[in-house]
């Protein structure tokens, strides 16, 4: 059974939102133990050493990501300044601007499963309406290159160029937009100049690849082929449109930081991502055979194997009304 808006209501009067500093804390400096030990192996020499640094890179990698997620969402900490000055410091260990992460992500929530509004879905409104994918993404798609990944660091750095042409921005979000982007380059070329050893680009490559391969897994199955819509879903009725998976606890809580919970985060998004999982088990009961969630990485093995057109392009025509 679907949600409707009562038993939405009556299920987010049973959740807490309070925010707190301390979960957010504890992961940053964990994170931090992590990147010193990676730096640590990767000058201590050896390939096992390096090989497992590269590991430690890409937990680093998306965790910071998870935690500028949880910042956009002001869910990260009860203050707005450590929200934005957190958000900027993770970005530059997920290499993705934040405000113009935060401006883009905003519509996404707000159309979500909308073929025409949702940024998330763009591509597949122009490969429906070319008839077709592209050659590049059809061989990334059968061979589980990271492609898509990488584009999509593109589109967030590129946002403000479509905030122009769209008529959304403003002189404030001009310049947040602006700081968050040269805040990249002048963070690497500093750090490239101070510590020349440890900073060196080649010592993170492949963790880099890790991660870009970690954000489709985790990614792709949360909204890709599910249903699609011409009008503006209201928040009780996104997960139509939205995916959970299910990972191992440990995986889940300090690798993803339960970003996996798709469909509650969709329900809730201001829901502090260590609860969740509570989240998770009254939404479950709530939806019934309708919560929709794939196991692990289940849901690419088994659709990696086929063509990338039968999987995420639907022909515009198809794209139902809400309600």
């Amino acid at each position: 059974m679907a949600l409707d808006r009562t038993t939405y209501l009556a299920l987010r009067d049973r959740l807490d939102f309070s925010r707190q500093f301390g979960p957010t804390i504890a992961v940053l400096l964990f994170d931090a133990g992590l990147l010193s030990l990676g730096v640590w192996l990767i000058q201590a020499g050896g390939a096992a050493g390096h090989a497992l640094s590269q590991v430690l890179f890409a937990v680093v990698f998306f965790n910071s990501f998870s935690i500028l997620h949880e910042c956009g969402h002001g869910s990260a900490s009860p203050s707005k300044a450590f929200n934005t000055l957190v958000g900027h410091y993770v970005s530059l260990l997920c290499f993705i601007p934040y405000f113009p992460w935060v401006y883009i992500h905003r519509q996404h929530h707000a159309w979500a499963g909308n073929i025409d509004r949702d940024p998330d879905l763009k591509s597949l409104k122009r490969w429906g309406e070319r008839g077709g994918v592209q050659w590049p993404v059809r061989i990334a798609w059968r061979s589980w290159s990271p492609l898509g990944a990488f584009l999509q660091h593109v589109v967030y750095l590129s946002y403000p160029l479509e905030m122009v042409k769209s008529g959304e921005m403003t002189r404030g979000k001009a310049v947040r937009c602006a700081a968050s982007v040269a805040l990249l380059p002048t963070a690497y070329v500093a750090l490239a100049f101070m510590f020349p050893e440890a900073a060196h680009p080649l010592n993170y490559v492949p963790a880099l690849l890790l991660f870009l391969i970690a954000e489709e897994l985790v990614n792709l199955p949360h909204h890709v082929d599910m249903s699609t819509v011409r009008a503006k879903l209201p928040v009780w009725e996104q997960p139509r449109a939205t995916r959970s998976c299910y990972y191992p606890r440990g995986i889940s809580e300090l690798c993803v930081l339960n970003f996996n919970f798709h469909i509650e985060h969709h329900l809730f998004p201001s829901l502090p991502w260590f609860r969740l999982r509570r989240a998770r088990v009254l939404v479950r009961e709530a939806l019934g055979d309708d919560y929709t969630e794939a196991v692990g990485v289940s849901w690419n093995v088994s659709r990696r194997g086929r063509s990338i057109e039968t999987v995420v392009s639907l022909p515009t025509s198809q794209a139902t009304e809400a309600g």
